[in-house]
């Protein structure tokens, strides 16, 4: 497509990847800093497609045949490649090392990490100056540093194909990095204030009873503050923060008086979701 973005090789990318309909396609288009990469529908290329929404997602052998028959018609559809979306049900991670190649050179801090991966499948970015590391495990949350993103879910990755050498041709469990990952995030977080109270169902406890259930759903909280008749938690990030195209992450779960759970965040992309939708997230995530 453009001389911009490496041209996919669909032969290497690994089965595991290509297992199920989760592919989009991907066109650059104008950003604040950088150019952004925005999926569109295999089935109709003119359509913008959603990293949360199935219904826009196709087979890998649909993709890499949409893909290539629409080389010649770049004027129409200015589409740079294929993209693979993660969900909480593929167990599958991104590691998304920005500015680690320099042509065949790679970062101390990139490599080492693809070593603490177990090597896992790892390629070249789309724009050759990054790499992503494929690994089977599941983060809660997304989580950014400098350098490095992690995604486990709702996001698409721009697959190249293009493998780096010296890694697997399949995904190798990391659960313990990725876990160590969030661990550090975590721990880079201002911490909030503990709460000492009782641990049990509402009515009799309502705080308590909602730290629980982030505690088991491994979700950490800023803070909690009472709230009209309940309590409301801050929590760290919210989890489609990735989602997010700027502004501070504000998102918070509440419960009432009543027992009834709530989830708010105030970003466009969260604007319709609920306590329901942060519920099942969470679930699945575990």
């Amino acid at each position: 497509m453009s001389d911009e973005w490496l041209p996919v090789i669909a032969g290497t990318i690994p089965l595991r990847l290509r297992a199920g309909r989760r592919f989009v396609l991907w066109r650059a288009e104008p950003g604040e800093k950088k150019p952004a990469k925005v999926p569109y529908r295999v089935a109709e290329p003119s359509r913008r497609a959603s990293s949360t929404d199935p219904v826009t997602w196709a087979p890998f052998e649909d993709a890499v045949e949409a893909y290539h028959g629409l080389i010649d018609r770049r004027a129409e559809f200015p589409l740079a490649g294929l993209g693979v979306v993660l969900t909480p049900d593929f167990g599958v991670t991104c590691i998304d090392l920005d500015h680690s190649l320099d042509g065949e050179r790679i970062t101390p801090e990139a490599a080492k990490i693809i070593q603490l991966c177990d090597n896992s499948w790892t390629e070249r970015s789309a724009s050759d100056t990054g790499l992503h590391v494929f690994v089977l495990g599941q983060l809660p949350r997304a989580l950014k540093g400098e350098g490095i993103e992690v995604y486990s879910w709702a996001r698409f990755i721009a697959v190249t194909g293009h493998q780096w050498p010296g890694t697997a041709d399949d995904l190798k469990p990391a659960q313990a990095y990725l876990d160590r990952l969030l661990r550090i995030d975590t721990d880079s977080e201002p911490p909030g204030p503990t709460y000492t109270g009782r641990r049990v169902a509402p009515p009799d406890d309502l705080a308590g009873a909602l730290l629980a259930k982030l505690e088991r759903w491994n979700v950490p909280a800023r803070r909690i503050k009472r709230w009209a008749d309940g309590y409301l938690v801050e929590l760290v990030a919210c989890p489609w923060r990735s989602e997010h195209e700027s502004g501070a992450d504000r998102a918070a779960v509440m419960v009432r008086a009543s027992g009834a759970f709530d989830f708010a965040c105030p970003h466009t992309h969260c604007a319709r979701r609920t306590w329901r939708d942060f519920r099942s997230l969470m679930e699945h995530a575990r």
